[in-house]
């Protein structure tokens, strides 16, 4: 059966996804497609979910301004039932003065945007599945194959030794080698737990997809939204894709956010040091990365870096007391 909301005017057929043999229409495991209007303009499969790579929900916050500027319609839902674990992600229950409300399921959406400007984006949003990736992976390849879907962007952030003084900068995940070097690749090689979102790149780039993730670094000792990284996460977008966004909608709770911490880490002399250190670690890597230092690329060693999570309590200590 299709989601009643899931209605279009194109030639895709509401697919129930569980039958027919692979590479069919049919194929579908857990993704319950509407109709969709093709053809498509140039779609790009665009993807940001929640989890440890949306750090201060960067990428979802991105995404969502997206969706907020530009014609939106829901094409697709996955069957929560078989990607999520409710006992770890319990869904919310409403309720008024004793009576039941509505049940609020976990989701995993996806959308047709259609920008003035550039090309149909098809995105996915939601939360992180629990289970079932590679059956997720699998459906959203015969997604794009069914919609000429043939370039992926991933929207993340993640939380590294990044003081909220500096901009935040960008880590870039892809196929497309020269660009990699023309965005700036990343020079170390390192082993990290997959998130669902890394996982889905890595997998549709197998399938032939030019992939490309945009992953914010934000400050580690942070907690709750850090609309700085949404904003430079869309602007990088927008730059990428040739679409043309209003990023200004971040302007204010930058502010609000900035003013916060600042307060916070001058209520302390101890968080004002941390800050302090990695402002000189953040100001000697950038110097090393332009090429304009000839010395040390790092001031201070790994035991230098301030801990997130004490850092966090600290600033989380004085905004309570607030």
């Amino acid at each position: 059966m299709c989601p009643d909301d899931l209605i279009g005017v194109g030639r895709v057929p509401c697919i129930p996804g569980r039958a027919g043999p692979a590479g069919t229409v049919g194929a579908m495991k857990t993704l319950e497609l509407g109709h969709v209007p093709l053809p498509l303009r140039d779609p790009v499969l665009v993807v940001a979910l929640d989890g440890w790579t949306d750090a201060g929900g960067g990428g979802s916050l991105a995404l969502q301004a997206l969706h907020d500027q530009f014609d939106t319609t829901p094409i697709g839902r996955f069957d929560p039932d078989a990607l999520f674990d409710y006992r770890d992600r319990r869904p919310q229950l409403e309720i008024d003065q004793g009576a039941l409300g509505d049940l609020h399921w976990p989701e995993l959406v996806v959308r047709l945007v259609s920008p003035p400007t550039g090309p149909q984006l098809v995105t996915l949003a939601g939360a992180e599945p629990d289970l079932s990736w590679r059956g997720v992976a699998d459906d959203v390849a015969e997604l794009c194959r069914l919609l000429g879907v043939h370039r992926y962007v991933g929207l993340g952030s993640v939380p590294g030794p990044i003081p909220h003084t500096r901009p935040v900068h960008t880590i870039f995940t892809g196929t497309d080698e020269g660009l990699l070097e023309q965005l700036g690749r990343p020079h170390e090689q390192v082993v990290v737990p997959a998130s669902c979102q890394v996982a889905l790149e890595k997998m549709l780039a197998d399938t032939g997809i030019d992939t490309l993730g945009m992953w914010v670094r934000i400050p580690h000792y942070v907690a709750g939204e850090y609309p700085q990284a949404s904003r430079s996460l869309l602007e990088q977008l927008a730059g990428h894709l040739g679409i043309v966004l209003d990023t200004t909608v971040f302007d204010a709770t930058i502010e609000e956010n900035r003013v916060r911490l600042d307060v916070a880490g001058e209520s302390s002399e101890e968080v004002l040091e941390h800050i302090r250190q990695l402002e000189q670690l953040y100001d000697a890597e950038r110097h090393h990365g332009s090429g304009l230092s000839r010395g040390p690329s790092v001031v201070m060693s790994e035991e230098d870096v301030p801990s997130g999570d004490e850092l966090a309590a600290e600033i989380e200590r004085f905004l309570r007391d607030r």
